[in-house]
């Protein structure tokens, strides 16, 4: 399947001291590309390693490259040329063989070969670029633009400038700058520009430089490297990459049609969900897709990747929305082939049932956050409608529902069972996702806790006697809101702040009802001015303040726990926490994502850990060895770092 680059979350910058630039740029942009270019700066043995970064995935997408570099021309080279004892030609050819010369780092000599591999088969074209002065005689000095830049076959155009700063260490590229713009959103319209530059340079038509052939001397001494034994791949450092569980996901819902992808927020849920309909659409076996999420900053965000999926697509499709004030249900029952519905889970059951068993084996569902799917009203209004669709996709970082079997169970007939998994340890480990500081907090429930834990109590045996009672369910539910509102909490935070004020940066508080949280909010005004809360029923605009640094810091209840990306988020904190790992991993995942602007990123996640009044405590299903249970989990998870090599 082609690959865009339009996929791709690119950062504006990367830096070696902070990113990994091979696997989080060069690969990624590389395997979706149809034409490297690239520029280096001096013929040398080392530009040349550096231009040759990652180049097995460029031949693994059946990409080519065009490279572009500089003789080293020393001065007795130039006198020889003006006196006429060398031809110009034969002196650049010289220096370029002199640049290639004698090596014996491992890593330049692998990377050499690489571009010797592309040579031989036809796959890199090299052209020379000689400096002239005004009268069109050589000179001393150098093309020095360092650029590149990265073509997929929809002629989107990744651009990066910057150079390698190449050390005596024996490591190429110890420190390479690159500042990255793209096509797709580029209002200055630089990445025109490069391309332009890029191409009268290559066409010989830029003042200033002479551009000449690859001379056939130079060839035969850069295939040299090549290894005696032929080779189906050139050779490259051997790179890992990171997002191979998205593949692994995709060919298990492709061999299985219907599953659940239980996949950590921040692993690319959403990325391999638009993959898989790319795949089903392109091999002809879908018309129809359905996807149906709940909240309209979700929704919303859904939108704009369906959008940059169509644009995708061999035939487009029309895009229908059905929730908050759009209203295009109707639209697309009257026509759903070759049409994308984005739907809220309350309006879907209608849509549903305009799909006959014609329209529905040529249909994908897709529910984003699937574990919502198996509430009482869904299980109501959709039983029975998915018997006619063939692909049937659920997306969640913890699929079962809490206190809940009857509805996981109806997630899994419904959609089907767990077919994939890549946990939040995982993620750590591969470095898709942020190691993180865990802050556990312990509190004792006061005595005001205690009378509302009667009153609870009281409730259920006065419900029992009145033939209404209460479920077991409904009891620990209860329960849970009494310490997860617990005021003893607060006394413990206020302190914690004395000496971690830093928290309160980029940092979202979870509180269970706007009532509480306006008691954490008089503790935070201490310390920032520049916080807000976002509760249901408030402006996506302060949502939008919080992701550009507006707003610091952003008290909220349930709205944020899932589908919002944004990566400068470094620090949650949970006084609200439940008993199963469902909501803890989603609201966790809001501060874990990495970010290219914090490469060195370590988040902040502060809990709240309930201890026994007593020795002898129950051990029900909201006494402190949940708590417990939670803190044990997570400082296992805290202690985990990115592999070096994200195995």
């Amino acid at each position: 399947m082609d690959r865009l680059l339009t996929e791709l979350n690119l950062a504006t910058e990367y830096r070696s001291d902070a990113n990994d630039t091979i696997q989080d740029f060069y690969v990624p942009c590389l395997e979706r590309s149809e034409l490297y270019r690239r520029a280096v700066g001096y013929f040398t043995s080392r530009g040349l390693a550096a231009a040759a970064q990652g180049v097995a995935a460029l031949v693994a997408a059946d990409g080519s490259m065009r490279l572009i570099a500089s003789p080293r021309l020393e001065a007795d080279d130039l006198n020889a040329i003006q006196k006429g004892y060398i031809a110009r030609d034969d002196a650049v050819a010289r220096a370029l063989i002199q640049g290639i010369e004698n090596v014996e780092d491992e890593i330049v000599r692998d990377r050499l070969g690489a571009l010797a591999w592309l040579v031989a088969q036809g796959r890199l074209e090299v052209r020379i670029a000689v400096p002239l002065d005004e009268t069109g005689a050589v000179k001393m000095g150098i093309y020095h633009e360092k650029l590149g830049l990265f073509s997929d076959r929809k002629d989107n155009v990744v651009a990066f400038t910057g150079s390698a700063n190449e050390t005596s260490g024996g490591l190429v590229d110890n420190f390479e700058a690159i500042d990255v713009f793209w096509s797709w959103d580029d209002p200055q319209k630089r990445v025109g520009r490069k391309v332009d530059n890029s191409e009268r340079l290559w066409s010989n038509n830029t003042k200033g430089l002479w551009i000449l052939d690859f001379p056939a001397a130079v060839r035969e001494k850069l295939l040299e490297y090549r290894e005696a034994s032929a080779r189906t791949v050139p050779p490259s450092p051997a790179v890992r990459n990171r997002w191979e569980h998205q593949d692994e996901a995709i060919s298990k819902f492709l061999e299985f049609e219907r599953g659940v992808l239980e996949m950590a927020t921040g692993t690319g849920k959403t990325r391999t969900a638009l993959r898989i309909c790319e795949i089903l659409v392109r091999r002809g076996e879908i018309d129809t897709i359905i996807v149906s999420a709940d909240g309209v900053d979700l929704l919303e965000q859904w939108h704009a990747q369906l959008l940059a999926l169509n644009a995708t697509l061999p035939d487009r499709f029309v895009v229908f929305r059905h929730f908050a004030e759009y209203h295009e249900r109707e639209r697309f029952s009257l026509n759903p082939r070759r049409a994308i519905l984005l739907i809220s889970r309350p309006a879907l059951a209608p849509a549903m049932r305009v799909l006959t068993p014609t329209l529905g084996g040529r249909t994908l569902i897709l529910h984003d956050e699937v574990h919502r799917l198996g509430s009482p009203g869904n299980r109501s209004s959709l039983a029975g409608l998915s018997g006619n669709v063939r692909f049937r996709l659920g997306l969640s970082a913890t699929p079962e529902r809490e206190y809940d079997e009857e509805g996981t169970e109806f997630v899994e007939r419904h959609i089907g069972p767990v077919i994939f998994s890549f946990s939040l340890a995982d993620a750590i480990r591969r470095g898709i996702l942020s190691p993180f500081h865990y802050y556990p907090l312990e509190y004792v429930p006061d005595e005001n806790d205690r009378k509302r834990l009667q009153a609870v109590y009281r409730r259920s045996e006065a419900r029992e006697r009145a033939g209404d009672p209460m479920s077991q369910e409904d009891v620990w539910i209860e329960l849970a809101k009494v310490y997860k509102t617990s005021l003893a909490k607060l006394p413990v935070f206020a302190g914690f702040l004395q000496d971690h004020e830093n928290v309160l940066q980029r940092c979202i508080i979870f509180v269970e009802t706007r009532e509480y949280g306006d008691e954490v909010l008089r503790i935070v005004h201490r310390y920032r001015h520049d916080f807000h809360t976002y509760y249901t029923g408030e402006e996506s605009e302060t949502l939008r303040r919080f992701a550009i640094g507006e707003i610091e810091c952003l008290l909220t209840c349930h709205r944020l726990s899932e589908g919002i990306d944004i990566k400068s988020i470094r620090s949650v904190v949970l006084f609200s926490s439940a008993r199963t790992p469902l909501e803890t991993i989603q609201r966790m995942g809001r501060c874990l994502r990495v970010d290219a602007n914090q490469p060195s990123k370590r988040a902040n996640v502060v809990d709240f850990i309930r201890m026994p009044e007593s020795s002898g405590e129950s051990n029900d299903a909201e006494s402190p060895s949940g708590d417990l249970s939670r803190r044990r989990w997570l400082e296992e998870l805290s202690e985990i770092r990115p592999d070096e090599d994200g195995q």
